[in-house]
This record gives structure tokens, C-alpha cells and sequence, in this order.
């Protein structure tokens, strides 16, 4: 059974129902030897500016889109922080009353895998095949935070993993004050067929709004009136959509069922059901469907506007009289033609050497350019720096390219420049993981991993679906077992809702915190017993553990605040100690300890803590953004940071001080969740979904 996605999407512009308008427009992209991706694009003016601004963005970010050479997620990024600084480069030059911003909702697609970034005023909401419905925004919604208004610029982005079921649903923040989101959910829990018609419904009175539904669903075999070309694939949507909408005058519809298509490179079309007949929808140009629906539907233009349709010409009343009155040229027009002629033939004559040496002159420009780029990125040593020099050498080469291709010396510089930007980017590939333990395949019970740390010989994992905490050993010597479930003791003590685990070397134990604040130690050799920690019924959350150096470290987000415990007789009974100067971990997720400490936050990404003072991570001279960050961990052995990079599908390796070393990928990192590695052995374990994965770790 194949997994395919379907796009339905309508706007409604000025009273008008269309398929695409001004703020809504979507393409797809096909690169040399990868699968087609798609881009919808959804902007919302704000701010008391002209709105009209918004199509231009719209436009500005689906071509620069498709231009780019990147990857999906990088194209996507890139496309948009341009549009910013356009829009914010007009911002600096004009009035505050006339500045102008926009919500903007980006989702990229391929097969079933989607990045949604958002940005000031924006919504999304994503229906899960479990009946889960989540609302996906950004933590700021205001016009301060966005496009073309926030500095920093910084996307809210969303990596979602479809699954057939799963219902996508984007639409103009103004779906808040149209229906509350308890009507939104029920809409959605009646399936895509019925959402969509519901959707227009809702949102046909209003003067502007986009709507885009994405569904995933597995596809049998269908029958041939269900296939489609892409040729046809735009009738198809906009018919279904048409015959789900009746007219004003129609009586009460009959059951009816609708499919829509957009314009993923799938193979869906549109039926309809009435009366216990099938029909196959007539194929029908979109230009007539839409204008079909925007007549049947649009609200009656206001008294004393006339409106013309596109078949109506304008008429001009014809002039009485025999025939054309008498024309007489002047003889002064007659020599003024002849002289432009005569100055148009000389340009004729001379251009092509004059455009000729201008093409000349900008081409041996730009190759200087260049070559000032790549010596100056050659001294420093601000990787930063050197990439932004490398970039700027590489895109005046691709410029001069246009000019003369085969140019010797332009294709000796551009392998410099490529061989400089290769060994910076510092990739490698490693081959040939082997699989240690799948969870999903080996426990009874559904499984849903949020955290996991390896020590001890062994993998311990944090199972939330199940409430428990799992136990594999490495060398696959013994069958996964649980250690700690929420309702069974933990020694003498009944286990909570376990929240947090850290692996101590020092006891060669590993800690576990509930949610009733009790602490558990799991010795391999002796099993789980009841851990003393003072005063951990004033903390204000748990939100992940780490031990270092014989110490604990609790992670309190609620708090804003880094606890460290000593250890002490039975556990860590000894006074805890504050010690940051109060940050804002609204945003945290992970902690790991070395000589300094670094937390791992969703807008922030990593950030460090010398003593208690924050100092900047710039990851200076990686190639793109770290992008969902799943797990944070340090290298014992040479203090190293090592990350997961899961928006990337990528492990990132950096300096305690935040310089960027390198990058490892794998074909294997299709769902990255963990990474750790030890350096002893040079063996890389990855938690990829619910599978433990083992591989080299590059010298």
C-alpha cells in the first residue's frame, strides 16, 4: 500500500472564492536526480500599511524557492529570511506609520514529510490518526515578531512525519475570531472529504482568508475513474469543491462526497455520490470553474457599481458621418522620423561591439572580485568569516559563468573555492550501521521514546506512552526489560509517572525522577531502589537531568533555574545549589554538563553558561542552522559538544566554546531522536525512531 498526501486549498479575495490568490500560492519544485517537492505559501498583512504588499511576498518567496539549490528545509529558510530583509530594508526607509509587516505560514512538503515555519500572525492545526489534535503557532503572534518587523528574524519551525490519517490544516489567523478551536476539531474529526466544503462554508462571508488541508492516507490499487493526470488535477479540486458548495436557491443537500486534489505528484481526482448514483465529475477548464463559483457564491456587489464580467466588452458609441475626417501630416514629423531612423540605424551599427566590451569588462570585474573573495577566506580564520567570503567568490562566479563558461580561469577558481567551501563543510558519510535493539519489535505495548542515555553497558529509555522506563543491553546479550513503571515499586516505594533519567558514572547507576518528585537509582547488579534528594518537592518542574563529576544537575524550567546536588550518604541529601542568574528557560529541553553547562533550547538552540553568566554558542562556519535539535550530550573524554540535528537529519560535533567541527550523515538517520558516542571505542550509538543504531564514529 502505497502512502500518498492530497492538498485541497481555496481564498477567498475581496467576496471572491478562487483556488490561489494574492496571499495564497503554492508550486512544485523538481531538482536533477530527486523526488519533486512542493511549497504552499500563506501571508497575512499587518500593521496599518497597504496590504497589497503581500502578493509581492508571496511571489518573492515561492520564486526564490524554486531557484534555490538547497535542500527542502534549507530552501525554505533562505526564502524567507530574503523576503524579511526586503521587506525590512523598505521598513528603514519609511515612515512608522506607513511600515508594514506580515504573518507568513511556509510549508514544504515531500512524499509524507512536511516543514511548516511560521512567523508573527499565523495558524495551523494538525489532526493525528489517533484523534489527537494539536495546535501548531508561534510562541509571538504580535507584529512585532513579524516578517519584514523582527530582528532578530527567527522562524518558528515545525517538523511533522505524516502518517496515513493525519489531517494538516493552515489557515489565516482570522479563523480564531471566526470559530472557536472546539469547532475547528470537530470539523476536523469528520475526515477530509467533509472539512474542506465545512471550511468554505465557515469562511465564505469573509473579505479575504486561505485555507490549505493536507491529508495522508494509503492508497489500494484505486479504480480508474479515481486517477488523474496532472494536467487535469486543478479542474478536478476546484469541481469537487463547486459541487460540494449548492446554490442559494438549492433545497437541502443530498449526502455528497468530495475529494480534492492539488497539485502533489500523486495520482487523486474527484467523485461525487448523490442519490445512490455515481457520476464521474466532468473535466472542465479551472478559469471557468472558478469563475463559475465566485458568480454562484460571491455576495451582490453594493447599489450603484457596475460590475463587468470577463465576457463583457465595452461598447463605444459609434460617431455619426460618411467617413474618417481628413488626416494631413506635417512636413517637420515627416524629417523627425527620418532622423530617429537614421540615429537608429548608427546604434545598430555600433551596439553589438560596445555591448560586447561591456560584457568583457564586467566579467574580467567580477573574476577579480572573486579572486579577492577566495584570498581573503583563505588568511582568516574566522570560519564565519571564510564562509561569507567563499559564498560571496562563488555567487560572482556563477555570474561571470553566464558570460564566458569555459572560461580557463573562471573554472581553475570556481574548484578552489568548491574544494574550500567541501572542507569546510566538513561532512562525513558514515555506511553500515547495525541495528541494536527496536523497541517497537521487541516490548509488548505501544511505544513512544522521549529521552534515552546509554552507560553502564546498557541503553536505558524513557517510554511515555507507557509510563515506564526500559533497560538493553548493548552487546544484545538479554531481551529489553522494564526498570521502573508508574504504578509498581521502585524497591519499597510505588513508582510515579517517571520524568527524567541520567546515567551517573560515578555510582554506575542510573538516576530516575517521577512526578511525585521521588528519585530512583537502578544498579545493573541490584536493581531499582528509592534515592534521597533534599528539597525536591520545591522545585518548580522537572525538565531533564545530568550527572557530572559525581554531581547532579536538575534542569527546573518552570524555575528558570540549574539545581546541582553533591553527593552525599544515600543519594544526593546535601543542600542544593542555584546556579544561574536567572534565565529565561521558558524554551528548555535538554541539559548537559562538562566544564561549563549547556541547555539546549527550541528558539535559542544551544546556549552556554560559564559560572552563572550566559556567553554566546555561535556554531561559527556551519553551513545551515541547527534546525529541531532532539538531544545534547558531552564527550567526557575531550569535552566535545555532540547534537542531533533531527530537522536536518544530521549529527552535529562541536567545541566546548561553540566552534563547529563537523557534520556526520547517514542514509540510516531517517527519524534522528539521540546520539552518544564513545570515544574509547569510537563507536557512534543513534536512536533512530524506535531503533538503536551502532556505527564507527569518523576519526
Amino acid at each position: 500500500m502505497a502512502v500518498r498526501t492530497w492538498v485541497g486549498r481555496f481564498c477567498v479575495v475581496d467576496g471572491h472564492v478562487e483556488e490561489e490568490g494574492a496571499w495564497l500560492k503554492s508550486l512544485v519544485r523538481q531538482r536533477p536526480d530527486d523526488e519533486p517537492d512542493e511549497i504552499y505559501v500563506l501571508v497575512e498583512p499587518v500593521g496599518p500599511g497597504d496590504p497589497q504588499f503581500a502578493s509581492q511576498l508571496v511571489e518573492v518567496i515561492t520564486r526564490l524557492y524554486q531557484k534555490d539549490p538547497l535542500s527542502l528545509t534549507g530552501a525554505q529558510m533562505r526564502s524567507l529570511r530574503s523576503a524579511h530583509e526586503h521587506l525590512r530594508e523598505w521598513n528603514r526607509k519609511s515612515l512608522k506609520e506607513h511600515r508594514i509587516g506580515a504573518g507568513a505560514s511556509c510549508l514544504t512538503l515531500r512524499g509524507s514529510e512536511v516543514y511548516l515555519a511560521q512567523a508573527g500572525p499565523s495558524l495551523a492545526y494538525l489532526r493525528t490518526h489517533k484523534g489527537d489534535v494539536r495546535r501548531i503557532e508561534p510562541p509571538q503572534r504580535d507584529e512585532e515578531h513579524s516578517l519584514g518587523i523582527a530582528d532578530p528574524f527567527e522562524p518558528w519551525v515545525t517538523r511533522i512525519a505524516l502518517q496515513p490519517g493525519d489531517l494538516l490544516l493552515l489557515a489565516s489567523s482570522r479563523l480564531d475570531a471566526i470559530a472557536p478551536q472546539d469547532h475547528i476539531e470537530r470539523m476536523l474529526e469528520r475526515g477530509a472529504d467533509d472539512a474542506l466544503p465545512e471550511l468554505y462554508l465557515l469562511c465564505r462571508d469573509e473579505p479575504n482568508m486561505s485555507v490549505v488541508l493536507l491529508s495522508c492516507f494509503e492508497e489500494v490499487d484505486p479504480p480508474e475513474y479515481l486517477t488523474r493526470s496532472p494536467d487535469d488535477s486543478r479542474g478536478a479540486a476546484q469541481s469537487a469543491l463547486a459541487a460540494a458548495i449548492p446554490p442559494a436557491d438549492a433545497g437541502p443537500p443530498e449526502p455528497a462526497l468530495a475529494t480534492v486534489s492539488g497539485d502533489a505528484p500523486g495520482t487523486v481526482s474527484a467523485s461525487l455520490s448523490l442519490a445512490g448514483e455515481a457520476f464521474d465529475l466532468p473535466r472542465r477548464p479551472i478559469k471557468e470553474e472558478v469563475r463559475d463559483i465566485a458568480a454562484t457564491n460571491a455576495p451582490p456587489p453594493s447599489p450603484g457599481l457596475r460590475v463587468r464580467e470577463g465576457a463583457m466588452l465595452p461598447r463605444y458609441k459609434r460617431s455619426t458621418g460618411s467617413g474618417l475626417p481628413e488626416v494631413r501630416i506635417p512636413r517637420l514629423a515627416i524629417f523627425a522620423v527620418l532622423a530617429v531612423a537614421l540615429v537608429g540605424l548608427v546604434a545598430w551599427w555600433q551596439l553589438p561591439g560596445s555591448v560586447q566590451e561591456n560584457r568583457e569588462e564586467r566579467f574580467a570585474t567580477l573574476l577579480d572580485g572573486a579572486r579577492e573573495d577566495n584570498a581573503r577566506a583563505q588568511a582568516t580564520a574566522d570560519r564565519a568569516l571564510k564562509r561569507q567570503l567563499l559564498l560571496s567568490a562563488q555567487s560572482k562566479l556563477v555570474d561571470a559563468a553566464d558570460i564566458r563558461a569555459e572560461d580557463p580561469a573562471l573554472l581553475a577558481l570556481r574548484e578552489d573555492v568548491t574544494s574550500a567551501l567541501r572542507l569546510l563543510d566538513a561532512v562525513y558519510e558514515v555506511r553500515g550501521f547495525d541495528p541494536v535493539v527496536d523497541l517497537s519489535q521487541t516490548v509488548t505495548g505501544s511505544v513512544e521514546i522521549t529521552q534515552a542515555v546509554i552507560g553502564g553497558g546498557s541503553a536505558f529509555f524513557l517510554d511515555a506512552e507507557e509510563r515506564r522506563v526500559l533497560r538493553a543491553a548493548l552487546d544484545g546479550s538479554a531481551p529489553p526489560e522494564e526498570i521502573l513503571r508508574e504504578g509498581e515499586l521502585g524497591g519499597a516505594v510505588t513508582a510515579g509517572r517517571p520524568l527524567a533519567i541520567a546515567w551517573a558514572d560515578q555510582i554506575s547507576a542510573l538516576v530516575m525522577i517521577d512526578d511525585q518528585r521521588q528519585a530512583f537509582a537502578y544498579f545493573p547488579d541490584g536493581g531499582t531502589i528509592p534515592m534521597l534528594v533534599r528539597d525536591a518537592q520545591e522545585w518548580g518542574s522537572v525538565t531533564a537531568l545530568a550527572a557530572a563529576a559525581g554531581n547532579l544537575y536538575v534542569l527546573d524550567a518552570s524555575s528558570s533555574q540549574v539545581w546541582r546536588y553533591l553527593p552525599g550518604q544515600g543519594g544526593y541529601d546535601s543542600e542544593r545549589t542555584g546556579l544561574l542568574d536567572a534565565p529565561d528557560f521558558s524554551q528548555a529541553t535538554e541539559i548537559a554538563v562538562g566544564e561549563d553547562i549547556y541547555i539546549l533550547d527550541r528558539e535559542a538552540g544551544i546556549r552556554r553558561f560559564s559560572g552563572a553568566t550566559e556567553v554566546p554558542f555561535p556554531l561559527a562556519g556551519i553551513d545551515r542552522p541547527l534546525l529541531e535539535p532532539a538531544s545534547l550530550a558531552v564527550l567526557p573524554g575531550s569535552n566535545r559538544l555532540i547534537v542531533a540535528d533531527r530537522g536536518n537529519q544530521r549529527v552535529v560535533l562541536a567545541s566546548p566554546d561553540g566552534e563547529f567541527l563537523r557534520q556526520i550523515v547517514s542514509t540510516a538517520f531517517t527519524d534522528l531522536r539521540a546520539v552518544w558516542v564513545d570515544e574509547g571505542t569510537s563507536t557512534i550509538y543513534v536512536l533512530n525512531g524506535d531503533a538503536l543504531l551502532r556505527g564507527a564514529f569518523p576519526p
